[in-house]
């Protein structure tokens, strides 16, 4: 018996194993896939542990439900209803005298009560209440035992403690992997945003910039654009008020930048007082429009008020074209180029390539 167990858990560990590998690779994933890899990945556990049953007597039993509740409970109704049809139909065309009985109770049951509870779900905390679902669970499962077989009642009574106790233990096993593997995924899911990420304005930072647009400009036939932006007299503004208030000016244009954020605007720190734009699939007059609206936000903002006197800045910007012959750094330079028109010809503005061309013959 003790090794029918031991199989049986073996077989809902390798079941977590490959679902660990599943949801680690899910972006690189199609939802249809995910969802049908996860599906047969489950019902196939369930169907192997069918054929390795933990005998107590004469009868032979197993951990079926394990699977299919924390499916139902973690992952809801999309997952768990045809990962059940699968095993109902395999289950039944097993054939024997258990057949019917197992698959209502064995598995209808359990299944539904744990989506009963899926709305609730979450990994840490309630405790009591996952407990309670589980000798919930067992309690649909075996019960019947009693008024479906002969004797049920001293069946019941010879196997519940050995059933329930195994239920539980098996529950905690798979709960504890669970937990760990969801709280190494997050750790490493923070890990990698933090390497990604300047650690004061909560934006891209440079080289993390640079990874997404590369990847962008080799996979998008779009029309793609640098732009650098430096915010006016910051240097000034740390001198007059203090590097403190200076953080906090960064920030708040951070947040300003971070709202007009989306897939094809992404923003990163340049270093000190500069930041680095790309604006993807759009005209070079729209690509400049959205800088203008970046600009007066900006212009127009109270970023903190000091001894009653609010404290207002500017930002000039230079836009460039990102040439695909060339590299993206290139395009940086000829985007810090117009930067530099911009700051030498009266500051607060944004300078494209028509405007630069102009600046630099007159």
């Amino acid at each position: 018996m003790i090794q029918s167990i031991l199989s049986n858990l073996a077989i809902i560990l390798l079941m977590h194993l490959f679902m660990s590998m599943l949801v680690n690779f899910r972006k690189e994933l199609s939802a249809w896939i995910f969802r049908s890899a996860m599906i047969l990945l489950v019902a196939g556990s369930v169907i192997s542990m069918l054929y390795l049953p933990i005998l107590f007597g004469n009868f032979a039993l197993d951990l079926r439900f394990i699977p299919l509740v924390f499916l139902s409970y973690i992952w809801g109704w999309k997952y768990a209803f045809p990962t059940l049809l699968i095993v109902s139909i395999w289950r039944f065309f097993m054939g024997g005298d258990g057949a019917l009985p197992g698959i209502i109770f064995g598995m209808v049951g359990p299944t539904l009560l744990a989506l009963a509870f899926h709305h609730r779900a979450k990994l840490k905390g309630k405790y009591t209440e996952k407990l309670l679902l589980i000798i919930g669970c067992w309690f649909i499962s075996d019960f019947p035992i009693i008024f479906i077989i002969p004797n049920g009642l001293e069946v019941f009574k010879d196997i519940a403690l050995v059933r329930l106790f195994t239920f539980i233990a098996t529950a905690v096993i798979l709960y504890t992997f669970i937990a760990l593997e969801r709280q190494r995924r997050t750790l490493n899911e923070k890990l990698q945003r933090l390497a990604g990420e300047d650690p004061l304005t909560k934006l891209l930072n440079k080289r993390r910039f640079y990874e997404i647009i590369e990847g962008k400009i080799r996979c998008e036939r779009l029309q793609h654009y640098i732009a650098m932006m430096d915010l006016d007299h910051f240097k000034k503004l740390n001198d007059t008020y203090g590097h403190v208030i200076g953080d906090e000016v960064l920030c708040k244009v951070a947040r300003i930048l971070k709202r007009h954020e989306q897939e094809q605007i992404r923003i990163a720190r340049y270093g000190g007082e500069e930041f680095i734009l790309y604006i993807g699939n759009e005209s070079l007059e729209k690509a400049s429009q959205i800088l203008e609206e970046i600009r007066a936000e900006i212009e127009g903002t109270c970023f903190i008020t000091h001894q009653e006197k609010p404290i207002r800045i500017t930002a000039s910007f230079g836009l460039s074209p990102i040439d695909e012959n060339s590299h993206i750094l290139e395009s940086v330079n000829q985007a810090d180029k117009n930067l530099y028109l911009a700051k030498k010809n009266g500051r607060n503005r944004v300078v494209t390539p028509h405007d630069a061309s102009i600046l630099r013959t007159s």
